[in-house]
């Protein structure tokens, strides 16, 4: 089931990029294969890494004490994450890392280099994606592994947006693409204050224990 949800996002993301992009060509010769399968491959490693770790805690209903609900400053984290879905959902079909065409402008823009930092990006917007929706699912479960993989979740991501920026700070790049250094350092930015003030809370909270996280009986 979750392979087949992939392969619908990733479907709807290309037509969507057809439909909404700056490149328009015809859609039988503007599908980059490379970047459809890449998608499909990180799909299937994430839906692995999912089942393996879902494996790793207990529901709810498992236990003998039944934790406190979900309210305050909890609900607010998990509409941050619904927040994080929405966003990331748009900007993957709004990047057209799926249109032949885009894949061609990288080449003649910066060659080889350029396509390794888009398939990069590509497999972080849709691990982004994925995880948040994982994310989302633990929390709305209120499963015992939701803090410590919060904490990872930001942890990647916040090292990962400061390799973007140190890559695109130093790499030579076209004058109509250099804006992308500046857009590179605003995602560091809001991805290091959305760490630091949901990461502090996660990993301090009583609250969070309480909802969460199980003594042993």
């Amino acid at each position: 089931m979750c392979r087949i949800c992939i392969i619908l996002l990733l479907l709807s993301s290309y037509y969507l990029s057809l439909a909404n992009g700056k490149i328009h060509s015809n859609p039988e010769t503007n599908i980059n294969w490379i970047t459809i399968w890449l998608g499909f491959l990180f799909g299937v490693l994430f839906t692995i890494l999912f089942r393996f770790l879902n494996r790793k805690s207990m529901t709810n209903d498992q236990r003998s004490d039944a934790g406190v609900p979900l309210s305050g400053w909890v609900v607010l984290l998990g509409l941050t994450l619904a927040i994080r879905i929405l966003l990331q959902g748009f900007a993957l079909m709004n990047e057209h890392y799926f249109l032949k065409s885009g894949w061609v402008q990288l080449e003649q823009a910066g060659g080889m280099k350029l396509h390794f930092l888009s398939i990069f990006e590509l497999f972080l917007s849709l691990f982004s994606l994925i995880s948040s929706g994982v994310l989302l699912y633990w929390f709305f479960g209120r499963r015992d592994i939701f803090p410590s993989m919060f904490i990872y979740y930001v942890s990647f991501f916040l090292i990962a947006q400061f390799a973007l920026w140190i890559i695109y700070d130093n790499i030579s790049l076209p004058l109509d693409m250099t804006v992308i250094r500046h857009e590179m350092l605003n995602q560091f930015f809001r991805m290091s204050l959305y760490s630091l003030i949901w990461g502090a809370y996660v990993w301090n909270s009583e609250q969070v224990k309480q909802t969460f996280i199980y003594p042993p009986n």
